[in-house]
């Protein structure tokens, strides 16, 4: 098959780009074409100039073009990079919902954000019509639906275990936090709480936080955290609003526990293993009682984690599923 997919920028780093790499070459092992297309495909004419809201539109008709001439037997579409992307064979993959995205912290943003998240919303309604409708989580799915979108299979992502997989390590006296973004959708006013309660942090960010209690590492290379992993007592993830959570899902396939919030992949864990989860984003005694509870606990959460992530996002079956859904 000649299959296209359509994402937001092709040279991008974050969950989404991980998501694309890891199945674009799923299909190519399965003998596949796969051709990449975002913002950096455009021609140089047809960038200059493009506001947030264009791109979606541009990218879309830069396909279209070329599927005219290079006739895509399928096409797979980012979210709301679908939005103007005429196809008979298109599935549309939904990381999260900005409806759920603008939702969370509204409280805590400039109204002028969350009207922005807000049209967004609307463009990912749009791009969905006439698509097959894949979310990557349950919790995905509700927030979807309520934005208007009918979700059609949940197939949840998985990670790559020649690189994230378990092994023995010294474990030292940090907790380890990756990630990159605005300050209260991802928590970082919690990581600061919790640094001037005592709670040593590495941080892998593009973000810093000025605390003796805080290493600020900086981003590196995908293939150096899974050993940041196994010798964190814990992957601490504080967010306010995930569809998924990739970073929790490298962690658990490392062997490292994990402390998170009830959105994404979180809720689901917490009916597995409740201590992996705080109840309440904004509850720093919970997070605080917990951090104590897997330290002193560390290797039988880890065990719990793998056989977790082994059991729910197994990357054998999560391959299959997709390589079926593509493929029929």
């Amino acid at each position: 098959m000649k299959i296209a997919f359509v994402t937001s920028k092709t040279e991008a780093t974050g969950g989404v780009q991980v998501f694309t790499d890891n199945l674009t070459r799923s299909l190519r092992n399965r003998g596949h074409t796969v051709s990449i297309i975002g913002e950096e495909s455009l021609p140089i004419g047809r960038r200059t100039d493009l506001t947030p809201a264009d791109v979606e539109v541009a990218v879309g008709e830069f396909f279209n073009d070329l599927n005219a001439e290079e006739n895509f037997d399928a096409v797979l579409c980012n979210g709301e990079m679908g939005y103007a992307v005429n196809h008979p064979h298109a599935i549309n993959i939904f990381h999260g919902s900005y409806y759920g995205y603008a939702t969370s912290v509204q409280h805590l943003v400039p109204a002028e954000l969350t009207a922005q998240r807000l049209v967004k919303t609307e463009l990912q309604r749009v791009s969905a019509q006439g698509k097959l409708v894949v979310a990557v989580s349950d919790f995905a799915v509700k927030d979807l639906k309520e934005s208007g979108i009918k979700v059609d299979k949940v197939i949840r992502n998985t990670v790559d275990t020649q690189i994230f997989y378990p092994s023995d390590s010294k474990i030292g006296t940090n907790v380890l936090a990756i990630s990159r973004g605005r300050k209260f959708e991802k928590g970082f006013d919690i990581l600061e709480e919790l640094a001037q309660r005592g709670v040593n942090i590495r941080l892998f960010s593009d973000r810093r936080i000025d605390s003796p209690h805080v290493e600020n590492i900086g981003f590196r290379d995908n293939r150096e955290l899974p050993q940041e992993y196994r010798q964190a007592q814990l992957f601490l993830n504080p967010t306010r609003y995930e569809g998924g959570g990739l970073t929790t899902l490298e962690a658990m396939a490392s062997g490292c526990p994990v402390l998170t919030t009830p959105t994404g992949y979180g809720l689901e864990i917490a009916k597995a293993i409740p201590n992996f989860v705080v109840s309440d984003v904004e509850n720093i005694g919970e997070y605080l009682a917990k951090h104590s509870l897997i330290s002193s606990r560390r290797r039988e959460y880890s065990k719990q984690a793998l056989e977790y992530f082994l059991e729910v996002h197994n990357p054998e079956i999560i391959e299959a599923e997709w390589i079926k859904t593509v493929e029929n």
